[in-house]
Formats: C-alpha cells, structure tokens, sequence
C-alpha cells in the first residue's frame, strides 16, 4: 500500500504529548527523526549494492526543519540548497562546504559569490546564470567547477523551464566553458520532477539523455538525479505499492549497464532523497469538533486547514483516530472540513471516516512544505514535536498567540514633544538619508566610541536597521527614538533593551558632533524619561559609557543619574578593552522598595 498503518511508536507519542497538558484543541506536528536515520541506513545499503561511487542527498526545500538537516549532516547526507538562506543553515547544521549544492532557478549575484568562495557546487540553470558566474568567479581569482541541469521532458514530449536543451549546451554553454580561464565542467544535474510515486519519468528521460552523457560527461564528473525517491506520501492510490529503494536503484543500474557499461562506473552518481525522508515520516495531529449535514454528508468540523496538507487531494494520505472507543463505522459519508472560512476547505476525500466529535486523529504524509509553511493565515503555527532516539522532543516551538505576524511592521508613531525645536520620533527609513549623512561624514569620530560605524557603509544599511528598531520598538523589546531639531534628524535615543520584568531600561544614545553643546541629549534624555516613568513603564534608568568618554559620562551626572559602580574590561572596541562606567536613575513614581 501506498499509506502504511500509522506506527506504534507514532500513536504512542500522540496519546502522550495529549496526555501531556498540552491544549487538547491546539494541532501539532510529529516527526519521525527515527525512522529518517533508519531509511538513510536503508538508501545507503540499497544503493551500495549496484553502485560504487554515489552520494546520498536531501533538498532542504523539502524540508527546513533543522532536526532534519542536522541528522542528514550527521549522516554523511549532502545538503542541496536554492538559496543563500539555505546555504547557512546548512552549515549552521553541521554540513561541510564540499557536501553543500546549490541549484534552482534563479540564483542572486550575492548567492553566487557566496557559494563560489566557499568552493560550494552550483548547478547552473541557464546560460545568462554561467555568464554571471563566471564574472563573479574572475572577480575572486578562483576556479570554479560547476554542474548543468539538463531540462527534462515534461508534458506533451516538452522541455521543461528548467535546466538548458541539448541544443542550448552544444551551441551555447560548451562555447563559453571551452573559453573561460575560471569554470570548469563538474557534471550534470537532471531532475524529472518532484513527487514521484514511480521510477518511470526518470528512466524514459535518462536513457534520452544517455548518448549525451556519453559523449559529454567527464571521468570523475559528478550525474546529479535530482528526482526524488518514490515516496508514499505521493501515491495517488492507496493500492498501489511503493518502489522500494532497492527495486529503484535496480532499474537505474539495468539501464546504465545496458546503454552506458563502459562510462557510468567512471561518473559520481548524486541520488536526491526528496520526500522519502520528509513527508513520509511526518504526521498531523488534529480535533474534530461538531459537526453539520451538508453536500449529503456529515461534516465534520476540524481544527486543521487544507493550507496545512496542500497534497492533500492529490495524494492518498492515511487516516488514523487516536481516541480509544471513538472509532465508529458509520452508514453515511462524512467531509473533514478545516477552519479557513472558504467553502471548499476540506481536507479528506468524501468517506466513511469513522470519527466523531471530540476525537483525535492523525494525518500522515506530512513534512516537506507542510512543517516549513503550516499556516500562518489566521492562526499560529502549531508545535513539531519528533521522535528521536525512542522519545518524544520538541523539534520546532509553537508560535506565540502574539505573534501571528512576527516580523509585519504596524508603522504605528509614538512621538514625544520635548520642546519647540526638539521633538522624538519613533523610526522610520524615511529618516535613514539624513542619519547615514551624519554617521558617513563623522565616521572617525563616533568610532572612537562604538563599534557600529565600520558595519554602516551604505543608506540602505541604515534604512534597514531602521526597520529592525521599529519592530523591536513595537514589541517593546527596545525602544528607539530619532531625535529631530526643527523636523531634521540629528541623532539616535533609545532603551537599547528593557528588562521589562524589572522595569528596567538601558540607555543608548549618539547625536551629530556639529549639534552637540546646545543641551539637545540632555533635554531629549529628560523628556524620555519623565515619558516612561510617568506612565510608570520603567522605574530604573541605567547608562553604561567607557571611562573615556567624558561628554556621555557627563550627560548622565547632568541628567540627575547617580555613580553606581564600573566594570572592567566591559567593552572591545577597535582591539582595545575598555572599562564602563555605571551610572543609574530611580523614577520617583512607581513600585516602592521594600
């Protein structure tokens, strides 16, 4: 069958996490990290048996979850990325350089360079992409080898988008690689598409490509097959029986043997796992609620989304009712219908379910796309918990209810009037212009006192730390304010961060060395503080400023704070620890002391 019984362990691991205290009505994911480590084992051995030289390997497009990817590091599995994005995290998880490929479509400039630095295998998608690459390879002096995609045929006997034709390679790239003093051929990258449930695609369009390889692919050169392995989770019956890894590298090897004997021993093959190891050890965990008669059938109100299974009309998914005693066998047909208020939001084919209300039950094939995008519509994404090493793990934490939209910018303004000429404003980009001005043309002097300045080198590098202090200004985990004189930025004020359990707040400030003098931080820095204390947000205001630094250690005795100590060795800054001075203000309003 294409959906095996859910497992034991599986079920066992549901009853617990509900047994647990978590929320019954909240949905969850589990992962399976067991059997991944045991079907790489099972790839490897499978694979070994017909081939001597190849490598296993993963798209992490399949899958995000970092478990995942720090298993497949662990397990000698290559990583293949579409992004500069995915290239760190393959290395945050553990992947070497030299088992991390980057492939898709479209590749930006900076994830080009990024991988030809650090001798990460790109397989190019087009001859524009080689003209760029080798621009960019020059530019940094280093050879670079590089694998093709070859496109395959897709419907109607047509070249898919992807990858480059015969034709394209013959009179276009093997020009350009025969010319180029930086990029070598490396191999071919042939990918017949994901969500394959069979061999066939892959064999009819390997054996097409077959003479081509022949004649083109070198000795030592790698044959990237980057069209999954057929994977349960995307049968569309439930009848019929999956390809075993064996019986797929079986059929690989015939054709090989048959039409390229005397080469293929000569070629690194690259076999991508795709779904095998992602969706097919992914499940999810939902609630049945009440339930209405409609389309001729009982509809059952669930608290999972079709967004939450996008295959799931497609591809046969197994069903299974975790409550003991819940299961029916009803007479009548039944819907599951998710909680998106669109009409069409179910998520099982019409049926005889067997569940009713209040039950839980389990949706395997999920992973893949499903644990990376799970919804962030109108609801939170749910927990991944995942079994590894026989016990039960929290993989991925459950968004927060307050974050429904983590990193949307709500532009709301909060401005504090300090006087006629001088106001603070929360941040925006609109002001990054005048700002970077003012850091570009005093760099020497405000790096005598900070460290930022060497990172700042462009507008667009302050306008986007404007953005990261507006979203840590609405979550209140700092809050920064622009300091205007008569509408125009001069400086920075802000609660680097708040210890909010303590109300507490550290300060931070910088203003244009041509408008230091005239008392502007003085009055800006009492305005903010009367503004927090009033409301009784904060009752403690510390700064901490280098010995050295006589204008800020003064602004903070004009400003009414008190001596409290100095640390040493407290800051690097240009090579050289420095010691800070402590100083502090204890609002007048607020939680007395006992």
């Amino acid at each position: 069958m294409a959906q095996k019984i859910t497992s034991l362990p599986i079920l066992k691991a549901a009853k617990t996490i509900l047994e647990s205290g978590v929320v019954p009505e909240q949905p969850f994911f589990i992962f399976d990290a067991d059997s991944v480590r045991q079907k790489v084992k099972v790839l490897r051995s499978s694979c070994a048996n017909f081939f001597n030289n190849f490598e296993i390997s993963a798209s992490l497009k399949f899958c995000s979850l970092g478990l995942f990817c720090r298993i497949m590091a662990e397990e000698g599995v290559s990583a293949e990325t579409c992004s500069i994005e995915e290239m760190y995290m393959s290395s945050a998880a553990g992947f070497p350089h030299h088992r991390i490929m980057l492939g898709g479509p479209l590749k930006l400039s900076r994830e080009l360079s990024y991988a030809v630095q650090n001798d990460i295998l790109i397989q190019v998608d087009s001859v524009e992409e080689l003209k760029r690459l080798e621009e960019i390879a020059a530019k940094q002096g280093r050879q670079c080898g590089v694998g093709i995609r070859l496109s395959h045929m897709y419907r109607e006997s047509k070249p898919s988008r992807f990858g480059v034709t015969e034709d394209e390679y013959l009179t276009k790239v093997l020009p350009l690689l025969s010319k180029s003093r930086t990029l070598y051929l490396a191999g071919f990258h042939l990918h017949t598409g994901s969500n394959q449930s069979g061999s066939y695609k892959l064999i009819e369009n390997l054996s097409s490509w077959l003479p081509f390889l022949v004649e083109n692919l070198p000795a030592g050169g790698h044959l990237s097959l980057g069209s999954d392995f057929p994977a349960e989770a995307f049968s569309e019956s439930s009848e019929i029986e999956t390809l075993s890894p064996e019986v797929f590298f079986r059929k690989i090897n015939i054709l090989l043997e048959g039409d390229a004997s005397d080469y293929y021993k000569k070629w690194k093959l690259i076999f991508e796992s795709g779904r095998y190891l992602s969706e097919d050890n992914g499940y999810l965990c939902g609630k049945a609620f009440g339930s209405k008669w409609r389309y001729n059938a009982e509809v059952i109100q669930t608290n999972l989304g079709m967004n939450w299974v996008p295959s799931i009309h497609k591809s046969a998914h197994s069903f299974t009712v975790i409550d003991a005693g819940c299961m029916t066998e009803p007479n009548y047909a039944q819907v599951a219908a998710g909680y998106n208020c669109v009409e069409n939001d179910t998520f099982l084919p019409v049926g005889r379910h067997g569940f009713r209300q209040g039950c839980h039950f389990l949706i395997r094939g999920c992973g893949a796309y499903d644990l990376q995008t799970g919804a962030e519509w109108s609801r939170r994404k749910p927990a991944v918990y995942a079994l590894l090493d026989g016990k039960i793990e929290l993989a991925r934490v459950q968004q927060p209810e307050s974050e429904l939209f983590p990193r949307d910018l709500l532009h709301k303004r909060d401005s504090i009037i300090v006087n006629a000429y001088l106001a603070l404003v929360t941040p925006s980009r609109n002001y990054a212009r005048g700002l970077y001005t003012i850091i570009n043309e005093h760099r020497d002097y405000f790096s005598q006192f900070m460290a930022w300045p060497r990172y700042v080198t462009c507008e667009n590098d302050t306008a986007e730390f404007m953005d990261s202090c507006q979203l840590s200004h609405q979550k209140s985990e700092g809050k920064t304010y622009i300091i205007l004189h008569q509408n125009a930025p001069v400086g920075l004020l802000s609660f680097n961060s708040i210890d909010s359990g303590n109300k507490t707040a550290y300060i931070g400030y910088w203003l244009d060395p041509q408008m230091q003098g005239k008392g502007i931080v003085t009055e800006s820095l009492n305005a903010l503080i009367s503004h927090y204390s009033d409301k009784d947000i904060i009752k403690r205001f510390v700064i901490k400023c280098s010995v050295q630094n006589a204008a800020s250690n003064n602004v903070a005795k004009r400003c009414g704070f008190q001596f409290e100590g100095k640390l040493h060795y407290a800051e690097l800054l240009n090579g050289i620890f420095h010691h800070q001075n402590i100083y502090a203000k204890i609002a007048s309003k607020g939680v007395e002391e006992n």
